[in-house]
């Protein structure tokens, strides 16, 4: 793996990362024209590999790229390379052919261990690379794009690869690439990949989740309110990836206790087994308030979510869950982000998610008392 050991090598001599950047592209450059068997991308490709093996809303919100990829080439093998954590999400998932394990550490949550090494031992020696390496693909696309995506596709002998410039590297190792754009939204970039293969039509720019009839009938059983006239119902997620990126949890507590005010509405709380305590916590200050928090499956949870009226979440996968949905989601962005248009320009849904956070023209996150009035006038209670 040469480009491991430039990496450590110009790390050591404390050379900027603007020139170590451009010693390992170099490396790639010369590397991936070694192993290229072929100039010209297949009209009609039998194979096609797709790594994401990233976070549950990075997934969600990429969902279209399949559709498209699938009308583009009917009849291609289209496999979805990414972490056990994801699979409930393409589950009946009509435009993909197969789903590969690639549980890779980097870029993602799930898995503890990152370190350079880790990496490099799972690209050369995993059974999972290994086995992808066995399958042959025509093409692979990176979604992400970075330097160990790329060396992956190397390894798996992939000879037409497709990744992103200028967001975590390895664009000299692809033969054709989409430029990272941080004010465009991310689902739109992931359908540059079909574009770059030859899409024309491109579906919509939302979330795709399949739930069977009796997955979503069982989503309506979990409510209480059953007529749906003046009744709403709310879901709320105080969980997230970091922290600093959440909405703080007595902002929540504060914002349950105003909602409790409200007659005929039905609040339930969600999210993983780390936010079981924070649920039980919240489901304490009101009788209309019950936390599922750490009792339901992805799929459970997507479930309820589509039989929601509200969805109020930090910047986590049930925004994009709810966008699947078309259900109206509020979005409480935490003290780091400090930019709510970028933001929203690259993981918001116009119409259907408001991104409530700071911008340059205020410093502070949003109180719980904005909040419910926010949400007081967009569901007129």
């Amino acid at each position: 793996m040469p480009f491991a050991y430039v990496d450590a090598f110009v790390s050591l001599l404390g050379v900027s990362m603007s020139w170590k950047r451009s010693v390992i592209d170099r490396v790639f450059l010369l590397t991936a024209k070694s192993i290229s068997r072929s100039k010209k991308i297949p009209e009609i490709p039998k194979s096609i590999f797709v790594l994401r093996n990233n976070d549950i809303g990075d997934l969600l919100i990429i969902t279209p790229l399949f559709e498209s990829l699938r009308q583009r080439f009917p009849d291609a093998h289209i496999v979805v390379g990414m972490g056990n954590w994801n699979v409930e999400i393409l589950k009946l998932n009509p435009y993909i052919s197969e789903i590969l394990p690639v549980n890779a550490p980097w870029h993602n949550n799930f898995i503890a261990n990152q370190s350079l090494w880790n990496a490099l031992n799972y690209i050369a020696f995993s059974p999972e690379s290994q086995e992808l390496a066995k399958r042959h693909f025509d093409i692979g696309i990176d979604v992400l794009g970075s330097y160990f995506g790329s060396l992956l596709m190397i390894r798996a002998g992939i000879p037409h690869r497709l990744g992103v410039k200028g967001y975590a590297g390895g664009h000299t190792a692809v033969e054709k690439y989409v430029e990272y754009n941080a004010y465009e939204q991310v689902g739109r970039s992931a359908l540059r990949f079909a574009e770059l293969l030859g899409a024309t039509e491109l579906p919509e720019c939302r979330p795709q989740i399949f739930l069977s009839a009796s997955e979503l009938e069982a989503g309506q059983r979990r409510w209480s309110i059953k007529i749906r006239l003046t009744e709403k119902r709310i879901v709320i997620g105080p969980g997230g990836g970091f922290a600093e990126k959440c909405w703080p949890l007595e902002n929540y507590a504060d914002l349950v206790k105003m909602l409790r005010e409200i007659s005929n509405l039905e609040v339930i709380i969600i999210g993983g087994k780390q936010d079981r305590e924070a649920g039980k916590q919240l489901a304490a200050l009101s009788p209309s308030v019950k936390s599922l928090a750490g009792d339901l499956t992805l799929r459970e949870s997507f479930a309820l979510v589509a039989a929601a009226d509200l969805v109020i979440s930090n910047s986590s996968m049930l925004m994009h869950a709810a966008a699947a949905f078309s259900i109206p989601t509020v979005v409480l962005l935490g003290d780091c982000f400090t930019s709510t248009k970028q933001h929203a320009a690259q993981w918001g849904y116009p119409g259907i998610c408001q991104i409530l956070g700071k911008e340059s023209d205020r410093q502070e996150v949003y109180t719980p008392q904005e909040v419910r009035k926010f949400i007081g006038r967009l569901l007129e209670i």
